[in-house]
């Protein structure tokens, strides 16, 4: 290690670093050369006056955490392929070395949270796509209705994890307080089957989570939540008895921008966390969660309680963080940003209402109101003179959804016929498997904005092979051919799951629209 470095965390190719701390002009204009698409640099509170290259981004270190968060997030955009290296200057001195361990911590797990986004998108993108053209019909005319937020006034809301102590909190609700609203996450269906309890709402928003690993034929109960992403089993086990939510969905900007309003609720990052949203925009007066626990048990492998039936599937991740535990100063877990923004989450709810937390273990989550499960009685009482049973399973709002139809539907439906038939129409001949012409396609099709927008986290996850100076293998460019071509085959067949009128249909099988 360089003696001008208290740490270093090299890149493997990174064309872009972040320095931390005092840093002199001369190393600051060789990293400039070294690194050319950027240096981000951390500086102290009063910098010697030096002149910066234009590739370099200087943010003082005393910025608040959120200006820090988004000079970070820009910076990192910067270089797709690589994260980038992370330096410490072993000039800091000891009265700023808390603030600059701080900001070291925010970017090593934020570069982390980033970097496994990146991933998950390019590994599952085409998967995440063909989930939402299967729920497309579903997320046009089943979307979650403003007029729900009235649904939980007076009531507690108990929202159910998956974590495990859910092996002990789970039957200590089972009675002797006032029927709850329940909205669970899809892990923990097994578990509230086993103990007879019946939740009002089950969230699941997960591409790849099947009904099937979560849930025994014929326990279905409650409502469905879901996202435009989730798997095609649970809006099928439901019916009629499913709705949908928006998230951070390519697709969805694509249909907002058509006039397609986002649900004012969105899905977000977890089943978990998405519950405990939907609880709260429910308008519960109370909530209480279990099994949230937002930390692996044992030695960081146990994600799901025994009684899940999923607890044989555990986390072997080559990285564990460490975060404020409830009963220890802190607590293991793999998922640092599903606990940083369930515990931001919290944090706002808090400011509005009470939420309790009952767990015996598990990672903190800001402005809850810890309880453990030995204090059971006492949190019975309160909640039994606080709270009325929760009697509202019949109201018909619940058979109220955000639904397109009529001209608004046909019109929406010949935008997404064109976007198929152009795309067909200037794809190469199926005989005609020449490398540069396939290439010279998909880079033409990802520049058209509207039909990239479109396809979504499939367009997401192959434009970074498809960018200058990039040669993409030629088995990349066949699979990406083979998978387009399926995209559109099952965008095409939810074209006509949306049960357009006659006059369509004549259209959409005798002529080519435009």
């Amino acid at each position: 290690m360089s003696t001008e470095w208290l740490s270093e965390s090299i890149s493997e190719g990174a064309k872009t670093v972040i320095l931390l701390g005092p840093v002199s002009s001369d190393l600051i204009a060789t990293y400039s050369e070294q690194y050319p698409l950027g240096v981000l640099w951390f500086a102290p509170v009063d910098p010697e006056n030096i002149s910066l290259a234009e590739n370099i981004k200087l943010i003082k270190r005393d910025k608040s955490l959120s200006e820090i968060k988004q000079a970070l997030s820009d910076f990192i955009l910067l270089d797709y392929d690589s994260p980038p290296t992370v330096k410490v200057s072993n000039k800091i001195s000891d009265n700023s070395l808390a603030s600059y361990t701080k900001i070291l911590d925010f970017v090593i797990a934020e570069i982390d949270t980033t970097m496994r986004a990146r991933r998950t998108r390019t590994e599952t993108g085409f998967i995440r796509q063909r989930q939402v053209f299967v729920n497309l019909a579903g997320y046009l005319q089943k979307r979650i209705p403003n007029e729900w937020s009235k649904l939980g006034q007076g009531s507690l809301g108990v929202v159910v994890g998956a974590g495990p102590s859910l092996d002990v909190t789970l039957p200590l609700i089972k009675n002797d307080i006032p029927r709850p609203l329940i909205v669970a996450a899809d892990s923990s269906l097994r578990a509230l089957m086993k103990f007879g309890l019946e939740p009002d709402f089950v969230v699941s928003i997960d591409p790849e989570k099947t009904f099937q690993s979560c849930s025994e034929l014929g326990y279905t109960p409650g409502i469905a939540v879901l996202s435009s992403q989730s798997h095609k089993s649970w809006a099928s086990q439901w019916g009629d008895q499913c709705c949908f939510l928006s998230g951070r969905v390519l697709t969805e900007d694509w249909l907002a921008e058509k006039g397609i309003s986002k649900t004012n609720l969105l899905a977000v990052n977890n089943a978990g966390l998405t519950a405990l949203a939907f609880a709260d925009f429910l308008n519960t007066s109370a909530l209480l969660t279990v099994g949230l626990d937002l930390a692996s048990g044992g030695k960081g492998e146990q994600r799901y309680a025994v009684i899940t039936g999923r607890s044989q599937i555990e986390v072997h991740a080559s990285h564990y963080h460490e975060i404020p535990g409830n009963f220890s100063n802190t607590v293991l877990t793999p998922f640092l940003s599903d606990w940083q923004e369930t515990s931001d989450y919290t944090k706002e709810i808090t400011k509005r209402k009470t939420l309790i937390n009952l767990n015996d273990r598990g990672a903190k989550l800001e402005g809850a109101s810890l309880v453990h499960p030995d204090q059971i009685n006492e949190l019975r009482e309160v909640l039994n003179e606080s709270f009325l049973p929760f009697t509202d399973k019949a109201n018909p709002l619940l058979d109220k959804r955000k639904a397109l139809s009529g001209h608004g539907m046909n019109q929406l439906l010949c935008q997404l016929v064109a976007q198929c038939d152009q795309t067909w129409s200037a794809m190469p001949n199926e005989d005609n498997t020449d490398y540069n012409l396939t290439l010279n396609f998909f880079r033409k099709l990802m520049t058209d904005r509207d039909i990239a927008s479109l396809l979504g986290d499939f367009a997401f996850s192959i434009m970074p092979k498809l960018s200058p100076g990039k040669v993409p293998a030629n088995h990349d460019l066949e699979n990406a051919m083979a998978c387009l071509k399926d995209l559109l085959w099952r965008l095409e067949d939810s074209v006509l799951d949306c049960a357009p009128n006659e006059e369509f249909l004549l259209r959409f099988f005798t002529e080519k629209f435009s």
